[in-house]
């Protein structure tokens, strides 16, 4: 009976992930334009005709837009047919879709991993959690509980690191900056600054620009370089730095100050944060703990006492709704006081 149940949750996380992957969007291939000037007579003749129309007196015809939702609703029609038709080419693209993504979220984590390898990492801790969850528990839905932790500890590991490795990166912007401007007040270029920055700062941002010099030195240009550093680092500070590098190059300018002024802002902001991050600490510290504590005693009291825990699933709708509201309460309070401690900048 056990294992049953045991197969039958891994079964039901195996198709929720396969239906949050197809329910991901995907990036589709742009449409292909007419070739030539002519007149398509293809489709509704009444619209050939007034195109013909309007292109032999020089008459315009203001849109219906009555007429467009009614082209927007039947493109959306057609499309979804055309998807029913082909559901391969659908899987393949939300593939593409997925396996895109997860690459971007490792290299934002700096994981050298495959987004299959991710996967299936997934999938054994998911794997793993119900099988805990069974044998300790010895409920179905406690299968669920542990296949949903399972499958939540990897995202949680990626967001952690990737938001640790930003907040360091962030921290050394602004010095790698002024050491730009430096050298450009030098009369040197941008490849000298970025492989001064490279030899001489310490991770994470001199990986970055070490990967900059690689691409530089495989035949990109420097906006492409700095275009896919960006897309590798979602900081707000660094984007403006690319942009502002980017039109130098393009319009001119006097790169060096509007670089100094960047640095500037960004150490002022970044006081600002730590400052707003230590008077915060012990706030959030217990906001975690208020969350984490009835979760961790009511799992721990459930195998010491299991018939008095059981009462929750035996008292028929009072002991769920009571589940129901401790578990509400907690996000509840969870939010406010995250809500509470968050700042922006």
């Amino acid at each position: 009976m056990m294992w049953g149940a045991l197969i039958l949750g891994i079964g039901m996380s195996l198709i929720g992930l396969l239906l949050a992957w197809l329910l991901l969007d995907s990036e589709e291939e742009p449409e292909k334009a007419p070739e030539g000037g002519s007149l398509a007579f293809e489709g509704n003749p009444e619209e050939a005709f007034l195109s013909f129309v309007s292109q032999a007196w020089g008459l315009e015809i203001a849109p219906d837009p009555t007429e467009e939702r009614l082209q927007a609703a039947r493109a959306w029609l057609r499309e979804r047919l055309a998807s029913l038709r082909d559901p391969g080419g659908r899987i393949r693209d939300f593939e593409r879709g997925i396996t895109r993504r997860l690459r971007r979220l490792l290299a934002e984590a700096d994981l050298p991993w495959h987004p299959l390898e991710w996967m299936g990492l997934t999938l054994a801790l998911m794997a793993l959690g119900a099988w805990i969850g069974l044998q300790v528990y010895r409920l179905p839905g406690f299968a669920w509980i542990g296949a949903l932790m399972g499958g939540a500890l990897p995202f949680l590991f990626v967001r952690h690191r990737r938001e640790t490795r930003l907040r360091r990166l962030e921290l050394q912007l602004a010095d790698a900056l002024l050491l730009i401007s430096r050298t450009l007040q030098a009369g040197g270029s941008l490849y000298t600054a970025f492989e001064e920055i490279a030899r001489q700062f310490p991770p994470p941002i001199s990986e970055e620009f070490r990967r900059v010099l690689i691409e530089l030195r495989l035949g990109f240009s420097i906006s492409e370089a700095l275009e896919h550093m960006r897309e590798r680092v979602p900081s707000e500070d660094l984007s403006m730095a690319i942009t502002a590098i980017q039109i130098n190059r393009q319009v001119g300018g006097n790169l060096s100050e509007f670089l100094e002024k960047v640095a500037a802002r960004i150490r002022e902001r970044v006081h600002l944060q730590n400052e707003i991050r230590v008077m915060t600490a012990s706030y959030r510290l217990s906001a975690y703990i208020l969350a984490v504590l009835p979760l961790l005693l009511w799992l721990v009291l459930f195998p010491i006492n299991r018939r008095y825990m059981m009462r929750f699933f035996t008292s028929g709708i009072a002991g769920y709704a009571m589940l129901g509201l401790i578990l509400l309460l907690v996000l509840a309070g969870l939010l406010v006081v995250r809500r509470m401690t968050r700042v922006s900048l």
